[in-house]
């Protein structure tokens, strides 16, 4: 299995729900709110200074979809030129 930790901008929340829901992901956690600066982007911190926010959902899949699914993520990130976008990939040893 392995775990999904998806970070986006807030205005692809409606397009990453979707696709989630495409791919047959129907068990997450979502945050709504979620402050930060990613490593080549400006800070997202909800301010007058630094506005903005992005969203977080952590998934886990099992090893059979990993690859449909780590292609259909690809081919969205491809579309938005890697901006507002990451998907980490964790691998999952236990679930208790």
């Amino acid at each position: 299995m392995k775990l999904l930790f998806i970070i986006y901008d807030v205005d692809f929340d409606e397009d990453v729900m979707e696709m989630l829901n495409s791919l047959g992901i129907t068990g997450f956690t979502k945050w709504d709110r979620v402050l930060g600066k990613g490593k080549n982007s400006e800070p997202r911190l909800d301010n007058p200074v630094w506005p903005g926010f992005k969203c977080a959902v952590a998934a886990v899949i099992s090893d059979d979809d990993q690859e449909r699914t780590l292609e259909d993520l690809k081919k969205f990130s491809l579309r938005l030129d890697g901006k507002g976008f990451k998907v980490f990939v964790l691998p999952v040893l236990t679930v208790i």
